[in-house]
């Protein structure tokens, strides 16, 4: 009996309840040394732990639900800041990708136009989504072109051209499209945005003959946007959104 005492006092002295986590290094490892260990002078270093397996963790899921589950965990963790900065970018990113009203709707809930990063975006994206019907946009043409215009000079770039019409019932006076660059995924990997109507181009510079005059009913428009530098992961394909619309009277 007494060296069964002891043998079971030797075990007790040995354990190592924060080397045991450490091996297991998951959250229900972590969660459970902090819950039965609350004088461990390594406390502390679990918990930080534990909150970063949790800001990881929403990381890998990419869900709006895993960033939450970690700042209801941590409301005061020493990750909060990037957390919910990186919850925000994850929300206008799906919103950018699903591009519906809801989609828009969603994140100004969440982030409202007065107090956040991109809700001057969100707010004209979410107009554009209202009326993505108004307007029709063809099939993107691309050919390799000379950047400075020169029909004898080498083809160091790429033009993009898209028929745009409108069919709404009301004068278009401000279209923005915005082209992704995509890898063999289909992912974006570098993008340009250039009006197809607008009062003036980008940076207050003035609108070429014809460009500024509204886009009425049932009229047709080329969009044209000419590049040369392009991400090494571009696998020559294309995709068009609209992203800013406008009517006469607006």
């Amino acid at each position: 009996m007494i060296r069964f005492v002891l043998l079971s006092l030797v075990l007790l002295g040995c354990s190592d309840p924060y080397g045991d986590a450490q091996k297991a290094d998951t959250i229900e490892a972590w969660e459970s040394f902090v819950e039965n260990n609350p004088r461990s002078p390594k406390l502390g270093m679990g918990q930080i732990r534990l909150e970063e397996l949790y800001l990881e963790a929403a990381r890998t899921e990419k869900t709006l639900a895993a960033y939450d589950t970690y700042l209801e965990k941590f409301p005061k963790g020493k990750m909060v800041e990037v957390a919910t900065d990186e919850r925000r970018e994850f929300l206008i990113e799906w919103a950018r990708k699903t591009d519906t009203v809801e989609a828009w709707e969603k994140y100004l809930k969440n982030y409202p136009a007065s107090r956040s990063k991109g809700g001057r975006e969100a707010k004209r994206r979410l107009n554009m989504a209202k009326h993505k019907d108004s307007i029709d946009l063809g099939p993107i043409k691309m050919e390799q072109v000379n950047l400075a215009e020169d029909p004898k000079g080498p083809l160091n770039g790429y033009g993009f051209y898209v028929d745009v019409t409108n069919n709404g019932d009301k004068p278009i006076v401000h279209l923005t499209l915005k082209i992704h660059y995509l890898d063999a995924n289909g992912d974006s990997v570098g993008s340009g945005t250039w009006p197809v109507v607008a009062p003036r181009l980008p940076g207050g510079l003035p609108m070429p003959d014809g460009f500024s005059k509204p886009i009425g009913p049932g009229q047709t428009r080329q969009w044209e946007w000419t590049d040369g530098d392009f991400p090494k992961e571009w696998a020559k394909k294309a995709r068009i959104v609209a992203t800013q619309i406008k009517f006469v009277g607006e």
